[in-house]
């Protein structure tokens, strides 16, 4: 396949003030997606959103902690994922609240009518295996898009390192989605809400072809992710 960039911005959907950032790096910056968290204060006013920006691609961003669930009161790990991740690789009980809300959450987006281009996790727990698995059995006859891939690359001089092991074993946690499905490479796990114009437009021309996601967090209009996200418009345009 041909290059393509996607440039994303998770957590649509946590609340307005979010909802209307992403709004904006999308109509004056370079986002062309954005994933998006079910059952939150901001779900609604998203959808919204979403609806009056029809080129903006919309994903389901599961959601396991950190967050309101759909089918209980709250999690039992809190708002850790390390907790999440344990409790659901070790009890059963935990897999089955998993079933639940997977379906839950699948349900709630099918509900909203917006299309679902693609599927990631929140704090990137959709790479666990067990959670993995679940989201391909619940969406598979209903989703044709793609899944963020964990193929890591970081930031250096080159703009070019990656990290092996996350290689590695994201090829194993998230193989239940063909390798077609998922990105090639994804770029601002090491600057979480700070990365920088500068570094990413330095990094574009070294990509080879196929699908390479940058990730974005803008959450209030001015912070580091949504000045980057304007000052991209203004590098990358003709």
């Amino acid at each position: 396949m041909a290059k393509e960039i996607l440039f994303t911005a998770d957590d649509l959907g946590l609340d307005e003030e979010t909802n209307l950032t992403i709004e904006d790096a999308h109509r004056r910056g370079v986002l062309s997606a954005a994933s998006l968290l079910l059952g939150q204060p901001g779900t609604a006013h998203a959808v919204e959103v979403a609806r009056r920006n029809p080129a903006l691609q919309i994903g389901w961003h599961f959601h396991v902690c950190d967050s309101q669930p759909l089918t209980r009161v709250r999690w039992p790990w809190n708002r850790s994922a390390v907790g999440a991740g344990l409790a659901i690789g070790l009890w059963p009980g935990a897999r089955r609240l998993l079933q639940r809300e997977v379906t839950a959450q699948w349900l709630a987006y099918l509900d909203t009518g917006l299309a679902c281009h693609f599927i990631n996790g929140h704090h990137h727990l959709h790479v666990h295996p067990f959670i993995a698995r679940e989201l391909q059995l619940a969406t598979h006859a209903q989703f044709n898009g793609w899944v963020r891939g964990f193929e890591a690359r970081f930031f250096d001089t080159k703009g070019t390192r990656s990290n092996r092991w996350l290689r590695r074993r994201s090829t194993r946690w998230l193989a239940v989605w063909p390798r077609e499905r998922r990105t090639d490479s994804l770029w601002g796990l090491d600057r979480t809400f700070c990365m920088d114009a500068t570094e990413v437009a330095r990094t574009l021309p070294l990509l080879p072809d196929g699908r390479h996601e940058f990730m974005f967090h803008p959450r209030k209009q001015g912070d580091a992710d949504h000045r980057a996200l304007l000052e991209l418009k203004q590098r990358l345009t003709p």
